[in-house]
């Protein structure tokens, strides 16, 4: 006769345990199937025309194609990005409402607002990597230089003469031309606007002679010949402008400052979506035409884990931190 065996304590619990996994598994994939069952908001925490609005427009038009649903850009510019960013952090946690951030939201506007409204890495759920993109210094036609030698030879010529436009204070552009006054040993003086594209009436009229921005939004201004580039931040060379030499090249050995665009969700996305997400941007960026356009303009496709996409935040907090308190960067 065969013995029944009372399940002990210790199995018991781990039957429970299974259970509740099990369920956790089921619901979760429940979600899943479920989503996107609304439009999702895809917050651009800067002004149209810029780098993050024209990579977000081309994701989100490629995005809804298969999860059926429209992914709306809302553009949600000011305070370095924050703006935008904490609109998402304080979102429902169900992907209905994603950001599209960067370093600059999440690595350098930390260490410029002593109350910031959301953490970087505890208030937001990494979704994917989408791009990273050089930074271009160019200049006014008429300015008399042609290189980065004869800019910081005028430069030193008339201290505090010559200012820069960036996308705001402690955006990339910003740190780049900080670190070129540093590097350099030249005074400059620095313009913010709520967007790069807010600049560009200034910088074409001369009244602010030099400019920082992503390659990816001054390319048409670059091959109208509006602007003269001298210049790119980071180590190697863009793409789509192969002749024009980097701030190392230019005899700054060093210099780099390198833009990264990503998606983030709220904290506590159910890990389902996420994955939903990611598996959608992670396709969406290795069509060839998405690659091709995106290339031409000067952007580098980086798609990859959410553990990568947290790993990245991580790395840069240290090192945009550290250019932040030596240039003495502070929020307006």
């Amino acid at each position: 006769m065969k013995q029944c065996r009372v399940p002990t304590l210790a199995m018991r619990c781990s039957l429970a345990v299974c259970s509740v996994v099990a369920s956790a598994y089921i619901a979760g994939a429940a979600v899943a199937a479920d989503y996107p069952n609304r439009p999702v908001r895809m917050v651009v925490p800067f002004g149209a025309g810029g780098v993050s609005d024209i990579i977000g427009r081309t994701l989100a038009v490629r995005m809804q194609d298969s999860l059926g649903q429209p992914v709306i850009v809302d553009n949600r510019g000011g305070a370095g990005g924050s703006i935008g960013s904490d609109i998402v952090a304080k979102a429902q946690a169900d992907g209905h409402t994603i950001l599209l951030g960067s370093n600059g939201t999440h690595a350098i506007v930390p260490y410029l607002y002593r109350k910031l409204p959301y953490d970087p890495l505890k208030d937001f759920t990494p979704i994917s990597m989408v791009a990273v993109t050089p930074t271009v210094l160019a200049v006014n036609p008429d300015l008399p230089v042609k290189s980065v030698k004869e800019l910081l030879a005028l430069a030193k010529a008339k201290p505090g003469a010559l200012s820069f436009g960036s996308s705001g204070v402690g955006s990339t552009s910003h740190l780049a031309g900080e670190m070129l006054g540093a590097l350099g040993g030249v005074t400059l003086t620095h313009v913010p606007y709520k967007s790069a594209s807010a600049a560009y009436p200034d910088v074409f009229a001369g009244r602010v002679p030099l400019i920082f921005d992503s390659v990816l939004s001054m390319s048409a201004h670059i091959k109208s010949g509006r602007v003269r580039p001298l210049a790119v931040t980071t180590p190697k060379r863009a793409g789509n402008l192969p002749e024009i030499v980097t701030m190392a090249e230019a005899g700054l050995p060093g210099y780099a400052i390198t833009l990264w665009i990503a998606v983030f969700g709220p904290a506590g996305m159910p890990p389902a979506v996420t994955a939903r997400l990611n598996k959608e941007i992670v396709r969406v960026l290795a069509l060839p035409d998405v690659r091709e356009q995106m290339g031409a303009q000067g952007a580098e496709v980086m798609s990859g884990s959410p553990a990568d996409l947290r790993s990245a935040v991580q790395v840069d907090l240290k090192r945009m931190g550290e250019i932040v308190k030596a240039a003495k960067i502070e929020a307006e």
